[in-house]
């Protein structure tokens, strides 16, 4: 059957549209507009996109709004380019569109301030942002919208959004949403990138590389034909660039390991899960005037910057051992090591002077696309057809960025660093 929605119609004509960042008109249907007015969306507007990365890119500000807009914007303009394809326009159905439109508009709809950070802690019985849209996506204002004004159920969504996908149709929409060149990575590499005032992320052609997208029908996912490798590659790379110079940069991972200590040290899992219910000014204040760790606290979201000093970093190419060691600590064991370790470099008595930062066990990069070959007319691997992406994949692209570091209070900086026995303390301070 051939289908259509009232969203695809819009973007071919649109009446409406509301305008991001840069100079992106974003059409909007009736229906839309009554889901972005609800109170469970347009708290999106008072959370930041990339929270701690502002104390170092002041501009990098904008909220998990624009990005959703723009995320649901590339959506449309994905189903515009495959709805050209016979045997998707023949097979998919209405109800698997609406479904992929609404995952993308809301799969951002359960996260809270500084989310990523807190979840990276791993902290026993707190849900994560994807089991809270699936929540609110069915049990809120968002719920009765979907039930009244579209084809498909609020459970269909929730289930697309955790991956449980069917037919052949849903299996492809669903890669369009998580893959190597899916709509969330295009829109936040490109975004990110703008409102950081870096060129990283937007070093690539993303008209090229979305006219050359294709199904793969050996696994039902998304593939490219070989004109947009090119832009393939750059996107990869404008990944790895984006972790190394932003996502990842030493100063945003000050912020972060003092925000985490922070969250550890509330009083209670109840303080914990209070934050998920505000805003990123409400959740500051909160943890200042709640954390144990208060001086800690004060110099992250006090009137002062006063953030912690590298003094030591390793990855898991030049020090495997410590990186492993660290990375796969629970964050009250990485807490009790960074004292032992502030004892050991004698850095006073202030607590938390001392902070070990451990990466994030989740790898980062995915390359698992393949690439249509037309003179053998089948799929290869996207790492067979490029240099770029098969070095970035063999050598494995998290162990290059992601680094174990040592961050101390600046009036200990100074001393630590001229420390020539920092790997063999950080070792001791693992074993205790």
């Amino acid at each position: 059957m051939n289908c259509s929605i009232l969203e695809l119609d819009a973007l071919r004509n649109p009446q409406r549209v509301i305008r991001i960042a840069y100079q992106q008109d974003v059409p909007l249907t009736e229906r839309i507009r009554g889901l972005i007015d609800t109170p469970a969306f347009h708290r999106l507007t008072h959370l930041s996109q990339l929270g701690l990365v502002a104390r170092v890119y002041p501009s990098a500000n904008h909220t998990r709004f624009e990005h959703s807009l723009g995320v649901y914007h590339l959506a449309l303009r994905y189903l515009e380019h495959f709805m050209g394809f016979a045997d998707f326009a023949k097979s998919v159905t209405t109800i698997e569109l609406e479904t992929f439109v609404l995952a993308a508009l809301l799969h951002d709809i359960g996260h809270w301030a500084y989310c990523h950070p807190i979840e990276d802690m791993r902290l026993p019985g707190l849900a994560g942002h994807e089991e809270r849209a699936a929540k609110i996506i069915c049990e809120s204002e968002i719920a009765e919208k979907i039930d009244s004004q579209w084809t498909c159920a609020p459970q269909d969504v929730a289930r697309f959004l955790s991956g449980e996908v069917g037919s052949a149709s849903e299996q492809l929409l669903f890669s369009m949403l998580s893959s190597p060149v899916d709509i969330d990575k295009m829109d936040y590499l490109q975004r990110d990138s703008l409102h950081a005032g870096v060129p990283y992320g937007r070093n690539y052609d993303q008209q090229r590389l979305i006219l050359g997208l294709m199904a793969d029908p050996t696994v039902n996912q998304l593939a490219l034909s070989g004109k947009s490798l090119t832009a393939a590659e750059m996107m990869v790379f404008a990944r790895y660039v984006m972790f190394s110079e932003v996502y990842w940069h030493k100063t945003v991972r000050s912020a972060t390991a003092m925000l985490q200590c922070c969250v550890q040290q509330m009083p209670s899992a109840e303080n914990i899960e209070a934050i998920c219910s505000l805003s990123d000014t409400e959740a500051e204040s909160y943890i200042l005037h709640t954390t144990e760790a208060g001086t800690l606290a004060s110099e992250l979201f006090g009137p002062i910057r006063k953030l912690h000093k590298s003094v030591f970093q390793c990855n898991a190419s030049n020090n495997p051992d410590i990186y492993h060691r660290v990375a796969g600590l629970s964050y009250v064991e990485l807490n009790a090591a960074s004292r032992r370790l502030q004892e050991l470099l004698n850095c006073g008595t202030t607590p938390n002077a001392v902070l070990i930062d451990a990466p994030p066990t989740e790898l980062e990069v995915q390359f698992d696309l393949n690439v249509y070959d037309k003179i053998t007319d089948s799929f290869t691997p996207l790492s067979d057809r490029s240099p770029v992406v098969r070095v970035l994949a063999e050598e494995q692209f998290d162990y290059h960025v992601k680094r174990v570091r040592i961050f101390v209070r600046s009036e200990f900086a100074e001393a630590c660093r001229s420390r020539r026995d920092l790997d063999e303390l950080l070792l001791q301070s693992l074993s205790n």
